[in-house]
């Protein structure tokens, strides 16, 4: 529960970080769509942060 409410703010972030650097690019550079470069970058990392969400990444204990 906990690992899922830090993934969605993870989310939100990237989102609205996104959102306001559209905009820039819009008002200051319209021709190149820079912030897709922002966007390539940070999928990967949302997709591990979900993957962790999900315990993909944790081990399976072993009982004695």
């Amino acid at each position: 529960m906990r690992r899922a409410r830090i993934v969605r703010q993870h989310l939100i972030a990237a989102l609205l970080t996104l959102l306001v650097l559209i905009a820039v690019n819009a008002i200051f550079s319209s021709r190149y769509p820079w912030w897709l470069w922002v966007l390539v970058a940070w999928l990967p990392l949302i997709a591990a942060h979900t993957a962790w969400a999900k315990g993909l990444f944790d081990r399976e204990r072993k009982e004695p």
